[in-house]
């Protein structure tokens, strides 16, 4: 199997150094020169990875190609390239639909889009894929845990969710620096704080059906410190606070899809 990645920055070079660190047998990767210091890592890192002179070597020497190049300039780089009808193109642009795609990668036969984290370089990932076939979601079942969605709306519902990562972090931020400031070592701290969340995920993650309220139920024992702290934070409107986040972001993330329809360029 032949893989082509047309873009080589932070999300492609995990997925490459995903692939390569897993089971997957019989795969070469062909990358294309941009972000020479990736591309060049990754190829002398792995014997499976080549590093070829351009983005149309990539697409000549491969069969399933990976786009990962910037918003702005996609269409435009997209649009300079000869595909053939037996690929499989897969998208990690956000403003491009699986239509706005088709116009810029035609005569291929399968145009996916999907969203990797860059967690992928662990093997843990959700990695939701629109238009995917059994092949596509066996390739990222390597480095994560594909998920198919429907059409573009939950996509891209799923995709704003991804604009939660940092406030994630800075919540158990948060968490270290007043568990610090009342005496507790750093590192014992900050490794509590991990291991804490993860434990509390990792049961879930392995049922068919998750419910979370019922898991905030079973944690919040009546007049515990679970109850307490959830009726506080309910007060002080925490919870409606990560809403109208989620609503405002989506509003962007739409307001860039029109944006990018009216002009022909997808922006950031």
């Amino acid at each position: 199997m032949k893989l082509g990645f047309i873009g080589i920055g932070r999300i492609a070079s995990a997925i490459v150094k995903g692939l390569c660190t897993s089971d997957i047998q019989d795969t070469t990767i062909n990358l294309s020169p941009r972000n020479e210091n990736n591309s060049n890592y990754l190829a002398r890192t792995f014997s499976n990875v080549n590093r070829l002179e351009s983005n149309q070597s990539v697409l000549d020497n491969s069969e399933i190609i990976f786009i990962a190049v910037p918003p702005k300039s996609s269409k435009e780089i997209l649009n300079n390239l000869k595909f053939k009808e037996a690929h499989t193109v897969i998208s990690f642009i956000p403003f491009l639909t699986i239509s706005n795609l088709s116009e810029v990668v035609k005569p291929a036969s399968l145009i996916c889009r999907a969203i990797p984290l860059p967690t992928v370089v662990n093997h843990d990932c959700p990695i939701p894929i629109l238009n995917s076939n059994k092949r596509i979601a066996e390739i990222f079942s390597y480095i994560g845990q594909p998920l198919l969605v429907e059409d573009e709306n939950q996509l891209h519902i799923l995709w704003t969710l991804t604009g939660f990562i940092s406030s994630f972090y800075d919540l158990l931020q948060e968490l270290s620096d007043w568990t610090i400031s009342n005496g507790v070592n750093k590192t014992i701290a900050d490794k509590y704080i991990v291991d804490m969340y993860h434990s509390l995920i990792s049961s879930p993650k392995q049922e068919n059906k998750i419910d979370f309220n019922e898991l905030a139920k079973h944690a919040a024992t009546p007049n515990g410190m679970n109850e307490q702290a959830v009726k506080e934070l309910k007060a002080k409107g925490t919870h409606q606070a990560y809403k109208i986040a989620a609503e405002n972001l989506l509003k962007r993330f739409i307001s860039n899809f029109e944006n990018s329809e009216k002009s022909g360029t997808a922006t950031d």
